[in-house]
């Protein structure tokens, strides 16, 4: 596998043209605008095909900041056409919604989450070896509302300065700043008025510290955009940063710290970066998270008073870096560290269905008006030695001293392997070369081509060969793109193996094997014709279809890619593009690569074992298994000693290799083909490259046509009246050339189109002239100019659906269920294909349950080298055990798809052989036992981290057949070949499928995969309906008390310093009004409990509130993950928080409370970016049984009408914990307790157990919990209605 995204490009100027067929700019082709700004090259040229969006880049002159401003053309035209209908009374309405969502960074604030329902099967731990549930995790507001729903504005904004700017003295500053930036302005001076006026109206926020640069962004509703903006842009202008808040947010630090100090691919980073050069002579050492350690009671210790640090590295940084390192000094020092001049910024306009969006000029505007404040150059001149050129241009150039520091680690940790105590139970070998940076290589991206050498999976590739030893599981090779990866300084290249454990012993062997596949790219390097030419083109080929047909991204995404691009060192002619396309062939930088740095001796190993112990052992519990291939003088000079990282206090050896073993890898190395035996070989060409991209026609009675979403305004007499009404184009008839309008009052109607109408003509006639129309909005209208209605009118709400628009059932037999749908929004040459095979016996017992997990890991397992090369060509796969038997998903380009159906199809239904002393010929001899050991090792791990292992309690408890990782591991205790067989053929045998095909497919495509499938099936013939024959879902009801009902558990990991509490309510029965309710009631309390128990009061660092949808029984959960407080003090805390909010909820203003409604409303209006997005919810209802394909519609229809009053009554009946006489009252509710082992408060009430009868101890409360809600289950009361 191959990094996704890597990101390997950088400075320098734009040469010979691309792949773009446009012409671009020169970065010098810039003019002068009279709003204070410099107009860059145009990037409108480097737009794939699809986007629609214009786009503009500007340097404000005052600062030199500069921004990229994109206008979302397909907004603007919707708010043209819902402008015509009158505002709240047009009577339409719309189609979904949509899910806030949170990114993560490598230091991520707490953005509000999904604010909806989900819809819960099964949540395994998140790095699971086997992929999710597709039915458990289900978002039941994940989709948007198609071509008429709403878009989001957002901006982001990149400071260029990040963690590797942290001086000595005061590690972790940057993320330290990163926090504060939120606690006030000067002009905004209450602590969280940016997140509750965000939250309130419906948007999101986070912020991010990377290693160069630190970024901040937002997602708002459009009418909203010019508030949030300017409370945006003041963090960079004015902020407080007061003591009273540092002290807050260096607690959230250390509980963030806390949060990530077992996982074990951190504490790796980290003891590369403690075992590389010190952080005096290198960044790389630096301490980037932050703790209290180093924040606080280092610095206090030597006398360094921090809250002046914050505001000297805020505000100017020269004297602070000068006394960071002693050698060399970083960035751009003669400039303020959050001056304009460090800033990169993006303020996009995107997508609104009512309140509208903004022209390129209105964006500039408001750019300029919000920015121009941000502090420009430091009066005083810096004496450091940064050079530019042109500055304040689009020519300028800067050489940073960072650049200068060269390889991050020294030379004797070269040449060395570090054997490395694991968390978790993995095995896992990483081989890292340091090499020069790689951002000045964005056109050629050499690393990109070895890392699609070295990771590829296929046939002939390292993966694939040593499989065959089983040694390896999996592979990932590449740059990656994060900033210890790819700076300014370097960068790291790593070949990234998943052992098995015969694995972690032959460590030197696969090494030897990697050394024959360099060998092997360099003899081709060396050889008269060079690397094949057809790998780069099939390469160039695959980038720009992926490219020209890629799909829309949520506006937050979209404005930090570009801003990342923007901080990458891309020429500002190739902000869109330059990280996505191939633009030219280096052999040279391969072979420079390859030769000079991934070389043995330039390479460092980190073997990462549980064959050497666990976190959790003592020291004299572990081992290390030295052998043959270390240096005698490492032996007898370091002894066998342990070490360990200080911060995140990872155990670990390290010992220099023999020189015999690096002589001998250096001669793999050697410009030679490998020997036969290797397996070795260069990738085959690819046949799952796509080649037709047509998009495929629509039926004759309901085709394309230029007028279908426009906006008329329709001129008719009617007896002596004449007048001009609204109506919209639904539907084309292209046999009868007629037109389907949509009326206010809901009445359609067809009309015959007197002429051939084009895009081009705004005018025309129907019906023999009788009826007059004139477009008003078309919906990529380009430059449609508009008023911002700024008021709190609800969202318009577009019309329903047409039948024929929505899934359609093209098969419903007893064993065959197809749903076909043809996409009309996307106009992309894709299509996703999810099936659903929905198995009788199913999860029955834990042993089942393990065999269908076992199952689908060995067929992922056997269709690696077809899937890998499939998914090279973005036809991508996956296959995941679900409750009710198992699921496959494919998506992508539509060409090849059924071809890797069919393929899926024949892998799946071998095994059901009669043979079950063997496996069926797809599965390769050893892989039962290798597959066996990865899943036994991901049941292992599941729970580890105490908020995953109390959602886990939380479903066992409700469901009885949500079967524990431990049950599950337990059940396979010597597991038979023939037992399992038998199992999966029971599966197989009666078997039906629900399926979906949706996108670029006709009708005729979805009978062809009708054939497929009921292909496969035969000879499988059901008696009963697929709804008869799917297994059950059981949800059991809470027992109605006043107290009880709680579980408490230690922590899985007896590391584990912080304890997580869940607090479960449960309501009832899924209806629309109660749905609803709990939407909204999350979207007011998020911000507020967020606020009260994480900023005010420091009782977690994950604190949060969420609906959940349980197979259709509702309710909420409030998580709080802590290391500073008990358990009970936090569930009290939580009952307290109920009763003091609901003053604040009864004496909310009308207006306030509207904000929340309408805040709601548009989030469920949000408009589907991709195909994908908008299967994700037509697979959730199908999964379900729902079938409601505009659930969300109906919902914010319904918030239409919700009252102030209806919520206060809701809040009574479902969360205030007490009766009006003061007493606590009964509810449905369940508490979880996992509780931490650290030392602190979080511990108490710890019970005293050893580590091995923890799952006995979660069985047995949930036996007693089930033995409580007795035989009430919702599943039963649901039956019998």
């Amino acid at each position: 596998m191959v990094p996704p995204n890597s990101n390997e490009c950088g400075g320098g100027t734009d040469g010979a043209s691309g792949p773009s067929p446009s012409r671009v700019d020169s970065a010098s082709s810039s003019d002068v605008d009279d709003g204070g700004v410099i107009i860059g090259p145009d990037l409108n040229p480097t737009r794939s095909t699809l986007d629609r969006k214009v786009y503009r880049q500007i340097i404000l002159k005052n600062n030199g900041l500069r921004a990229v401003l994109i206008s979302d053309t397909v907004a603007m035209g919707q708010k043209e056409e819902h402008g015509t209908f009158g505002g709240d009374d047009s009577g339409y309405d719309s189609e979904s919604s949509s899910v806030i969502e949170d990114t993560e960074g490598q230091h991520d604030e707490n953005a509000e989450g999904n604010m909806d329902l989900e819809i819960e099967e099964e949540e395994e731990e998140e790095d699971a070896v086997f992929d999710l549930d597709e039915d458990s995790n289900y978002d039941d507001d994940n989709g948007h509302g198609g071509a008429e729903g709403i878009r989001h504005a957002a901006a982001a904004l990149a400071v260029g300065v990040g963690s590797y700017h942290d001086p000595g003295s005061v590690q972790g500053i940057a993320h330290f700043l990163e926090h504060m930036l939120f606690m006030g302005t000067e002009k905004y001076p209450t602590e969280n008025a940016y997140d509750s006026f965000l939250s309130r109206v419906g948007g999101s926020n986070n912020a991010y510290t990377e290693m160069e640069h630190t970024l901040y962004h937002f997602e708002v509703p459009q009418e909203k955009l010019w508030e949030s903006l300017d409370m945006f842009a003041q963090f960079f202008v004015s902020p407080l940063l007061l003591k009273e808040a540092a002290g807050r947010e260096l607690n959230a630090i250390e509980s963030e710290f806390q949060l990530s100090k077992n996982a074990d691919d951190c504490r790796l980073q980290q003891v590369q970066c403690h075992t590389g050069k010190r952080k005096e002579d290198h960044p790389f050492g630096n301490f980037s998270w932050g703790n209290m350690k180093s924040l606080k009671e280092d610095p206090e210790s030597n006398g360094v008073d921090v809250m002046a640090e914050l505001r000297k590295f805020y505000e100017q940084g020269d004297e602070l870096y000068r006394n960071a390192f002693s050698l060399l000094y970083l960035f751009e020092f003669n400039v303020g560290l959050f001056s304009s001049n460090n800033l990169a910024l993006l303020c996009p306009e995107y997508a609104t269905g009512i309140i509208g969006a903004y022209t390129i000029e209105e964006l500039q505007e408001h750019v300029v008006r919000c920015f121009s404040d941000v502090p420009p150059l430091p009066r005083e001149p810096s004496s450091l030695n940064v050079i530019r050129k042109n500055a304040g241009t689009w020519d300028e150039c800067v050489h940073s001293p960072l650049e200068d520091f060269g390889a991050p680690f020294p030379s004797k940790s070269l040449g060395s392997i570090y054997r490395i105590v694991p968390v978790k139970d993995r095995h896992s070998l990483n081989i890292t070369w340091q090499i020069p940076p790689q951002r000045a290589n964005w056109r050629a991206k050499p690393c990109d081509y070895i890392a699609h050498l070295l990771g590829h999976e296929a046939g002939g590739s390292l993966l694939s060969a040593l499989k065959k030893e089983s040694w390896v599981t999996a592979c990932y090779a590449g740059v990656g793109t994060g900033g210890y990866e790819n700076s300014s300084s370097h960068a790291l290249f790593t070949l990234s193996f998943t052992l098995s454990e015969e694995g972690v012993t032959k460590w030197a062997d696969i090494c030897s094997y990697v050394y024959k596949y360099i060998g092997m790219i360099r003899f081709h390097c060396n050889s008269a014709d060079g690397l094949p030419t057809w790998i780069y083109e099939e390469l160039r080929a695959i980038q720009n279809v992926a490219y020209k047909y890629k799909d829309e991204k949520m506006p937050d995404a979209l404005v930090e890619d570009v801003v990342e691009n923007m901080m990458s060192g891309l020429p500002p002619t190739r902000v869109l593009d330059g990280n996505s396309l191939l633009f030219e062939s280096d052999e040279g930088a391969i072979k420079d690569l390859l030769d000079n740095y991934m070389t043995p001796m330039n390479s460092r190993i980190d073997l990462i074992s549980s064959m050497f112990g666990r976190e959790s052992d003592e020291d004299s519990a572990l081992s290390c298994p030295f052998g043959a291939y270390e240096s005698i003088e490492s032996l007898s000079i370091e002894g066998q000693s342990l070490q360990k990282e200080p911060m995140f206090e990872a155990r670990y050896w390290s010992h220099p290799i023999s020189k015999e073993v690096l002589k001998e890898w250096s001669l793999c190395a050697s410009p030679q083909l490998p020997p036969t035996s290797s397996h070795l070989s260069l990738p085959p060409k690819n046949p799952y490259v796509p080649t037709k991209f047509e998009t495929k026609q629509l039926p004759e009675d309901d085709g394309r046509h230029p007028l279908l979403h426009c906006a008329l305004q329709v001129h008719a007499h009617l007896g002596n009246k004449q007048s001009w009404n609204p109506a919209k184009a639904t539907k084309y008839n292209k046999t009868q050339n007629s037109i389907l309008l949509l009326y206010p009052d809901g009445t359609e109607k067809w009309h015959i189109l007197d002429n051939q109408h084009d895009s081009t003509h705004s005018e025309g006639s129907f019906d023999n002239e009788s009826i007059k129309f004139k477009v008003v909005a078309k919906p990529d209208q380009d430059n449609c100019d508009f008023i911002v209605d700024a008021d709190n009118d609800f969202p318009q709400i577009p019309p329903p659906s047409l039948q024929s628009h929505l899934p359609k059932l093209v098969s419903n037999d007893k064993s065959v269920k197809l749903w076909h749908m043809q996409d009309r929004k996307f106009e992309r040459p894709i299509a996703e294909l999810r099936l659903r095979f929905i198995c009788a016996e199913a999860n029955k017992t834990p042993f089942v349950r393990a065999c269908t997990d076992l199952f689908v890991l060995l067929c992922c397992d056997a269709a690696t080298e077809t899937a890998y090369l499939a998914d090279i060509c973005e036809l991508a796969s996956s296959i995941v055990s679900t409750n009710v038997g198992f699921s496959l998903r494919l998506s992508g380009f539509d060409h090849k798809l059924l071809t890797l159906a069919s393929y899926f199809l024949e892998l799946l239904f071998s095994f059901r052989d009669e043979d079950t002393e063997k496996m069926p010929s797809s599965i390769k001899p050893g892989r039962f036992e290798a597959c066996l050991e990865v899943l036994l090792r991901g049941y292992a791990n599941s729970g580890l981290r105490a908020s995953s292992f109390a959602t886990d309690i939380r479903l066992m408890s409700i469901m009885p057949t949500h079967w524990s990782a431990s049950s599950k591991a337990a059940s396979l205790k010597d597991v038979t070949l023939p037992a399992f067989k038998s199992v999966v053929r029971g599966l197989l045998e009666s078997v039906s499928i629900e399926a979906l095909f949706a996108g670029n497919v006709t009708a005729v495509d979805a009978k062809d995969a009708e054939g497929l499938i009921v292909k496969t099936l035969n000879p499988i013939r059901l008696d009963d309906p697929i709804s008869i024959h799917e297994p059950k879902k059981l949800v059991l009801k809470v027992p109605n008390k006043v107290v009880g009902n709680i579980i408490t558990i230690p922590t899985r990991d007896p590391n584990e310093s912080n304890t997580a509490i869940e607090v479960y309510l449960q309501f009832g029965w899924d209806d629309l009004e109660a749905r609803v309710m709990i939407d909204l009631l999350v979207h007011i309390l998020y911000e507020p409990l967020f606020d009260q128990l994480r900023t005010k009061e420091q009782i977690g660092y994950d604190v949060s509130v969420g609906a959940r949808w349980t197979h259709g029984v509702l309710g909420m959960s409030f998580k709080v993950t802590t290391s500073s407080c008990s358990a009970e003090e936090v569930t009290g805390r939580l009952d307290r928080f109920l009763v003091e909010f609901r003053p604040d909820l009864l004496n909310m203003e009308n207006e306030v409370f509207r904000e929340h409604v309408i805040g709601l409303a548009k989030n469920k209006l949000h408009m589907y970016n991709s195909l994908e997005e908008e299967c994700g919810t037509l697979w959730g209802e199908i999964i379900e049984s729902r079938y409601d394909w505009e659930a969300h519609r109906d919902e914010a229809v319904y918030l239409k009408s919700v009252t102030k009053d209806e919520v206060t009554a809701a809040y009574d009946k479902w969360l205030f914990p007490t009766e009006v006489s003061g007493e606590m009252r009964e509810r449905q509710r369940l508490v979880v307790h996992v509780i931490g082992s650290g030392e602190g408060p979080s511990s108490s009430g710890h019970p005293e157990l050893d580590s091995e009868v923890i799952d006995a101890e979660v069985e047995n409360q949930i036996r007693a919990f089930h033995e409580a809600a007795g035989s009430n289950a919702w599943q039963a009361e649901a039956l019998s209605e």
